[in-house]
């Protein structure tokens, strides 16, 4: 779902209003009026004690991932928390404020938690801000609770996402420019609508899997980025369209730490410096001993912007001006080119057929024969390359027009258009045969439509391809059967298969 900017105009206080507590302006101000100035300090000390306690009664335990947190203005709505251990109200901690596509809060901060607690940020995961509904209200109500409880840097607000909640995050920062210090773009960039950032706004920190749908949306957006002299790094891990591994978040978090020391955010620790300079340096020359041309010359790139504040990176600048001028790396940017064509037209094919299915009803047996076949076309095309960027293009292109049957049913489930819903949903199996998402989303149209068989069939599908959230049982769609004895032995056996990996 792509958010337009014009959602977030409210979503934030702008940031005028980022400043010290009111509450401690109103006490300097009525206490100036007092003329005996023991008193006076003798008050201030003691309603600033009283605050501190108040925040202190309030403050969650510290060191611990809480999974819902309500919000005091209303506690409809709630957020995933994680403060650092050595968490005070009496230092200003940098925050970084996280969303899921799903509502899913406590997954973000459980991701970011070890990186959290390692260069001290406090992290919040939104549970109410999800796909396919206007996040504005959620997220003003999370932004003014995070502001009034906790004890942020206003200099350091960073902003983070996955997909949908990726479009979120960097539209909060376009909307407010100077009041976020940095974004982390987990498998999408911008909304649609939203103008291309320049210098003026936030970081980017842009990360996306090897067989991501959206690579080839961040990549682009990175080198756009680099025209208009944005600060972005782009990375990339090996995986899917989903939450980046550990050790992504944790580069993530050392170089929104490492920028916020190139612009005097905090102070500069010259160890942590020296340590990424060495780590990021000892991979982009990996890269080009591995003969990955284009990550290295990104990388030294990258290198030369965050650490010329601190050292002589003359070096780095000159290796990544000689390998881009080389005649190896042209030849990288024409593969990459026609990698990502291929992704494009893998894409446009499949997705063409959805569309399809999805726009003229009198002729899905006719769309839905094309589409078994254009899929059996590109697993033939996919078995029969060497190479592994085609096949993780291949790949690529076939998630695309998979994301699109699924937003597509997404959207007729919440329209209570069941029948087409599963009709998108049917795509969605042919697409990725050993999805098992794809037939739980089945399942729970024929479940919504009153089909108790298909819909348990649908189920012990998804249980043999690697179901295994006993919480997926849980969604309303399965309201209408779940008195079934054959839906309830299915949630036993979800549950037996939680149990048995609990004790492994």
């Amino acid at each position: 779902m792509h958010f337009s900017v014009e959602t977030f105009r409210s979503a934030r206080k702008p940031a005028a209003t980022f400043h010290p507590s009111n509450s401690a302006d109103w006490v300097t101000t009525t206490l100036s009026i007092r003329h005996n100035k023991a008193m006076r300090k003798s008050l201030l000390l003691m309603m600033v004690c009283a605050l501190a306690l108040a925040a202190h009664a309030q403050t969650p335990t510290p060191g611990v991932v809480h999974a819902s947190v309500a919000v005091t203005a209303d506690p409809t709505n709630s957020y995933a928390l994680y403060l650092p251990s050595a968490y005070t109200p009496a230092k200003q901690w940098p925050l970084l404020l996280a969303f899921d596509p799903a509502g899913r809060g406590e997954v973000p901060v459980k991701l970011f938690h070890d990186a959290a607690e390692k260069y001290g940020f406090i992290v919040v995961g939104s549970n109410n801000s999800r796909n396919f509904e206007n996040p504005a209200n959620a997220v003003r109500l999370l932004g003014q609770d995070v502001e009034d409880r906790y004890s942020i840097d206003r200099q350091r607000v960073y902003v983070a996402g996955l997909s949908g909640g990726a479009r979120v995050a960097t539209s909060i920062a376009v909307n407010c420019k100077t009041c976020i210090a940095g974004v982390i773009a987990n498998g999408a960039g911008l909304p649609s609508s939203a103008p291309l950032p320049g210098p003026e706004v936030s970081d980017l920190f842009l990360v996306a899997g090897t067989t991501d749908f959206n690579y080839s949306e961040l990549l682009h957006l990175k080198e756009a980025l680099d025209a208009r002299n944005a600060v972005n790094r782009f990375v990339v891990y090996d995986g899917p369209h989903t939450w980046m591994p550990p050790e992504f978040a944790d580069q993530a978090l050392a170089w929104l730490q490492l920028r916020a020391m190139v612009k005097g955010l905090t102070g500069v620790d010259k160890n942590f410096v020296n340590q990424q300079f060495e780590q990021r340096l000892a991979a982009a020359q990996a890269e080009q001993k591995n003969g990955d041309i284009l990550a290295a010359v990104r990388d030294y790139r990258a290198i030369t912007t965050d650490f010329k504040t601190f050292r002589d990176v003359k070096d780095q600048e000159a290796m990544a001006k000689t390998l881009a001028e080389s005649d190896a790396f042209r030849k990288a940017k024409k593969n990459e080119a026609a990698i990502l064509e291929l992704q494009d037209t893998v894409a446009k094919k499949v997705g063409d057929l959805v569309a399809g299915i999805s726009e003229r009803p009198d002729e899905r047996s006719d769309f839905f024969e094309q589409l078994e076949s254009a899929a059996s076309d590109a697993y033939r095309q996919q078995k029969g390359t060497s190479n592994l960027a085609q096949k993780q293009a291949i790949t690529r292109g076939l998630a695309s027009a998979f994301a699109f049957a699924v937003e597509n049913g997404q959207k007729a489930m919440l329209k209570k258009d069941y029948a087409s819903a599963k009709e998108m949903f049917r795509a969605c199996e042919i697409i990725q045969p050993d999805s098992p998402w794809a037939s739980y989303l089945l399942a729970s149209a024929d479940a919504e439509l009153g089909e108790k068989k298909p819909a348990v069939e649908a189920l012990k599908k998804a249980l043999k391809k690697g179901l295994t959230s006993t919480k997926a049982l849980d969604d309303n769609a399965f309201d209408r059967i779940r008195d079934d004895k054959d839906f309830q032995q299915i949630v036993a056996s979800l549950a037996n298969v939680k149990k048995d990996k609990t004790t492994k």
